[in-house]
């Protein structure tokens, strides 16, 4: 691979902790049980379907879920009185009825008095199929109430290499790591999933030798090749758009970046760019800023590799790269936001890779997370607020969740096999 910077770090039972002033407090929030009324679903499939409303609602980013206790259960019963709530503390609560085979759910703010029904929804009984329809609920609260991007019903593609380390398959799974499922079955080395739409996606692929960029279907992971360029072909990224790819190649001779327009049906529009090259050096990881004007990406350029920027030009013109990442001597993996204020990357720190965030209203570089573990390939949601990365130390490579304003990074992911390059779907 162009860039090998997986330094092997700590192995502890310490959990990764994301330090960084909250953006933004979080409300407290009271789930009750689920009411059951008249429908033939066992308890510990209600329960279920409870978890995951919880594990929704404790990481939306906006509030934390407060512990059941009889009292504020014998409120629930009765009519939702926002003073007796707030009395108590509470900023919101929300209620669920389960009646015959549908869910209703009811969120109240102590706050404005307002209580707002959700459209019910109906229930399979198994909660591999239901729980993508809680995660939608929960998507109509978060906008409801925080007026914010939904992302909780997004899908989540990363590779997964085994036993073998010479092949890696890319994997899907739901937001909370849930419904895990392989996706390709080449035998081979696939990394660097991209979703293009929430059907395709693109990956990079050693099936034939070099590696090259390939499309693919969620659905049967079948891989096509995407572009006809000689030379290696790594590290895709997409403008939100989707109306320009960004890669890298050695078709140059030397690891460049290049640029390639595609057309609105998404079919390729003359031939790439070459949009950045230096001699003796390497480049690496392109990300698009949402509009698709400029690309951050990795190059050692003037030694250790670090994050720079450069305009992109319709015309093939190369613009200036500059350096933002200054605090630290060796960054990688950049990952810009989709609001188009942060960059997330990996820099080393003290000795082990943390994910850092370049603020650009600000221009200050901050340290996200710590604890042990090489933690990399950063990736937003949609609503700029989540994200997720693989952590690697001698035992294991996991995915982890984390937003801006909880102090925990939650493990997502489990079981044998490295896990790494997690990215985030379209809404």
């Amino acid at each position: 691979m162009i860039f090998s910077l997986l330094l092997f770090g700590l192995s502890a039972e310490e959990e990764i902790r994301v330090h960084l002033t909250t953006e933004s407090l979080l409300f407290p929030l009271y789930l009750g049980a689920l009411q059951n009324e008249e429908s033939s679903f066992e308890n510990e499939y209600l329960q279920d379907l409870e978890t995951v409303l919880r594990f929704d609602l404790q990481y939306n980013g906006h509030t934390h879920v407060i512990e059941k206790e009889g009292e504020k259960e014998k409120l629930l019963l009765a009519d939702l009185q926002p003073m007796a709530w707030k009395k108590m503390g509470v900023a919101y609560v929300v209620k669920g009825i389960v009646h015959h085979r549908h869910l209703t759910l009811m969120a109240l703010s102590t706050q404005t008095g307002r209580l707002k029904s959700f459209k019910e929804i109906p229930l399979s009984g198994e909660i591999a199929q239901d729980r993508r329809q809680i995660h939608k609920l929960v998507d109509a609260i978060n906008q409801e109430i925080f007026d914010t991007s939904t992302f909780a019903n997004t899908q989540i593609l990363y590779c997964v290499q085994g036993s073998d380390k010479f092949a890696s398959e890319i994997w899907q799974c739901d937001w909370d790591g849930k419904n895990a499922r392989q996706v390709t079955k080449e035998h081979s080395y696939c990394v660097s999933p991209v979703f293009l739409s929430r059907s395709q996606f693109l990956y990079v692929s050693y099936k034939n030798g070099q590696p090259k960029i390939y499309i693919a279907s969620v659905n049967d992971g079948v891989g096509k090749q995407l572009i006809d360029l000689k030379g290696n072909q790594l590290l895709p990224a997409l403008t939100p758009s989707r109306n320009k790819l960004a890669f890298i190649s050695d078709a140059g001779g030397r690891t460049d970046l290049f640029v390639q327009p595609f057309s609105e049906d998404g079919r390729e529009m003359g031939k790439p760019i070459q949009l950045f090259s230096y001699p003796r050096s390497t480049q690496a990881s392109p990300t698009f800023s949402p509009d698709g004007s400029k690309i951050a990406f990795v190059s050692d350029k003037d030694g250790p590799p670090r994050v720079y920027i450069i305009p992109v030009s319709d015309s093939g013109k190369r613009g200036e790269a500059h350096l933002i990442t200054k605090q630290n001597k060796e960054s990688s993996c950049p990952a810009w936001s989709p609001d188009g204020t942060k960059l997330a990357y990996s820099a080393k720190t003290n000795a082990i890779r943390q994910i850092w965030i370049y603020d650009f209203k600000t221009g200050e570089e901050r340290q996200l997370t710590s604890g042990p573990g090489n933690k990399e390939n950063p990736f937003w949601a949609p609503d700029s607020l989540h994200l997720v990365f693989n952590s690697t130390d001698p035992l294991s490579s996991e995915i982890y969740l984390a937003n801006l304003n909880q102090p925990e990074a939650i493990k997502i992911t489990h079981g044998p096999g490295k896990k790494h390059y997690p990215t985030w779907g379209r809404k």
